[in-house]
């Protein structure tokens, strides 16, 4: 040690130690203790504690001036002599200088001490962010750790009492671009293994340009916490759901890069929903919703909502907020739901909406309302012609409850809409509530005294439109979620509009289902969310202007529900200040451009490595900081293919996939 303080040591090393040691690359771990470790005894114990020292240069030693003289000099003289210089043979220079030449300076940081400490009645390896002390450099030894001792220290978790520990490998340890002298050495492969349950229930953000590995690095974290959700369910415990909205359908399909993909873990634990998928793969699904489904209105309305969105009127507002569920424990507000509903599916109907096959809404019509729209028509007598069905069908024993049908909900909504116009009090009482309020203007366009587009809007979320599909497939990707189940929602194949306005019905969902569980007393079950391109869904003008974006409110309620969120962005300028401030697992791959890396820099100490993000363009090379983790490491990840898979499949109890045979070449 040449010299040393709170937060900096420089470090005297010599060219035959730096070569006998495999080389002393950029952002090398180094330890430093005043433990002698050779086993000599000592009259007075060395103090038991070892900092650890991160390399971020070269530091100039005293005689660093004289040195390059004499450096300087035996160089000249070798050129005017003829002869190129070695370092074998310097032409002028004694042994005894030749050596004294050869030392230099690292400048480097202390990350922090290595300690021993109780915990729970066990000794355990502690560490301080910080030095408490510190004595004469020339008490000091420093090492180089390799193998298994710097697997240790990549890999090392800050204890903390009743802490669940789930150890997955991820990668291995590399400092720089360059790797030639530590594979040569034999010091490229420290494994660096990381804690899964830091990414269950928090925020993970993997910064890259693209095709830097993180989807690669998304897809690792993916099997390996599927992997401790198997566990989880071994051992009793509550499983964990992932939800992947995959864009480039690389999830949910083989590639070229990988090989493999998320759901060759299995159908019996990864579910696929897609556009076209026709029923033949039990767990592949389609996407879409039935419009007309009361059970599915939570998702309509969202996406209704959401198209509307761009109005400036002030219905759309009510509308988005309005409920039109049925409500139980309230007759009245049931009803008002009800005839919310008929104004919706009316709108949606002049839209171009097929309705399913003999479909048909139950609303409560009072008599005297029943009778103005439908009025009561005389018994034919023999020989005429039997009258035309009702536009109204009441129900016996209903209590004014009607069937109306899809080819008359137009022509009932329309007249209702007539009858109060011309002073109907049964009509204005009919009407006379936000659901039907808000929905009228889609119905008519006309809002206030404004045109509006209306249902005109909504021509292009026909779409969506299944009439075939039963159930809301957000409360079914719950369900699924609930199970443990890996979903995959790939989208690959949709129009952009129709994937923004579906994902964001699914959240919308999610978000409700989890603070419905949330709000009842009880924890929600662990959910993982995995988006790529975030900084267009956590643009921090959104956490500003739009309060109602459902890519907001997940990102600000994810943790109170139980629900992680593994984010993947080119823009860490995009991102909102309030994720990124509460993101708690950094994957830092190369982003090109100094912007972006100064606003990185304002987290942990990114800055230390912000030229090497710019400068090292190599796919999987990352820096990682992991919440249990107390500093960053450099990282090669590991690639994801059918070893990974296999892995997966094993804690399953599933059978091991075999890679296809090799395809030779026609001659």
């Amino acid at each position: 040690m040449y010299r040393l303080d709170y937060e900096r040591a420089l470090v005297l090393t010599a060219d035959k130690w730096k070569a006998d040691a495999g080389g002393i690359p950029p952002f090398c771990f180094l330890l430093a203790t005043a433990r002698d470790i050779s086993g000599r005894k000592v009259s007075d114990p060395d103090d038991d504690e070892v900092l650890l020292l991160r390399v971020e240069g070269v530091a100039n030693l005293a005689m660093e001036r004289d040195l390059l003289s004499v450096r300087e000099e035996a160089l000249r003289q070798a050129l005017v002599g003829g002869r190129i210089p070695t370092t074998d043979d310097v032409l002028g220079i004694d042994p005894y200088t030749k050596e004294r030449i050869s030392f230099t300076g690292l400048d480097c940081r202390i990350l922090g001490t290595f300690y021993e400490e109780q915990l729970d009645g066990e000794m355990v390896l502690d560490w301080g962010h910080d030095v408490d002390n510190f004595y004469a450099t020339a008490t000091y030894r420093v090492y180089k750790p390799i193998g298994d001792g710097l697997s240790s220290i990549a890999s090392y978790l800050k204890p903390v009492a009743d802490q669940s520990v789930q150890r997955v490998r991820i990668g291995v340890v590399r400092y720089s671009s360059t790797r030639r002298r530590a594979r040569a050495a034999g010091h490229a492969d420290a494994a660096v293994e990381i804690n899964v349950e830091d990414f269950v229930g928090q925020k993970t953000g993997m910064f890259g340009m693209t095709r830097m590995g993180k989807s690669n690095t998304m897809k690792t974290v993916t099997a390996r916490v599927f992997m401790v959700s198997e566990r989880r369910r071994r051992m009793g415990e509550a499983p964990i759901g992932q939800l992947i909205f995959d864009p480039q359908g690389e999830y949910a399909n083989p590639n070229t890069q990988d090989g493999t993909e998320i759901a060759a873990i299995g159908p019996n634990h990864v579910s696929i929903y897609k556009f076209g998928a026709d029923g033949s793969q039990s767990h592949v699904r389609p996407l879409g919703i039935n419009f007309f489904d009361p059970q599915q209105i939570g998702a309509v309305q969202a996406m209704v909502a959401g198209e509307l969105a761009d109005s400036s009127s002030g219905y759309v507002q009510d509308f988005a907020q309005a409920s039109f569920e049925d409500d139980r424990s309230d007759r009245r507000a049931t009803a008002y739901a009800q005839r919310g509903r008929l104004a919706l599916y009316a709108s949606l109907l002049k839209a171009g909406f097929k309705p399913p096959t003999g479909y048909s809404v139950l609303v409560p019509v009072k008599k005297e309302l029943r009778e103005a729209i439908d009025p009561p028509k005389p018994a034919p007598s023999d020989g005429e012609e039997e009258a035309k069905e009702p536009l109204l069908r009441l129900l016996p024993n209903g209590n004014g409850m009607c069937a109306i049908r899809a080819e008359n909900m137009i022509e009932v909504v329309q007249k209702v809409i007539d009858l109060r116009e011309a002073g109907s009090v049964a009509a204005k009482e009919f009407t006379d509530d936000v659901r039907w309020q808000s929905t009228e203007p889609i119905f008519t366009g006309q809002s206030l005294s404004s045109r509006v587009r209306g249902y005109r809007n909504l021509i292009k979320l026909n779409r969506f439109h299944n009439e075939n599909t039963k159930r809301d497939v957000a409360d079914e990707i719950h369900e699924d979620l609930v199970a443990g189940r890996v979903i995959i929602v790939d989208l690959h194949l949709g129009a952009e509009a129709v994937i923004k306005r579906l994902s964001e019905a699914i959240v919308y969902r999610l978000i409700a289902k989890q603070t419905e569980i949330f709000t009842s007393g009880t924890k929600p079950p662990s959910i993982q969310v995995v988006v790529e391109e975030a900084h267009n869904l956590f643009d921090r003008r959104k956490f500003d202007k739009d309060r109602s974006d459902p890519w907001v409110d997940l990102a600000k309620e994810a943790a109170k529900l139980n629900i992680g969120l593994v984010y993947a962005t080119q823009e860490v300028t995009g991102v909102a200040h309030e994720v990124l401030a509460n993101t708690k697992n950094w994957v830092v791959a190369h982003l090109n451009n100094t912007r972006e890396v100064q606003e990185l820099s304002r987290f942990y100490d990114f800055a230390a490595h912000a030229d090497s993000i710019i400068k090292a363009e190599d796919k999987g090379y990352v820096r990682l900081k992991t919440m249990s983790s107390p500093f960053i490491v450099p990282v090669q990840i590991d690639r994801y293919g059918l070893e990974v898979v296999n892995e997966a499949r094993a804690v399953a109890g599933e059978s091991a996939l075999v890679p296809p045979p090799t395809q030779g070449t026609l001659l």
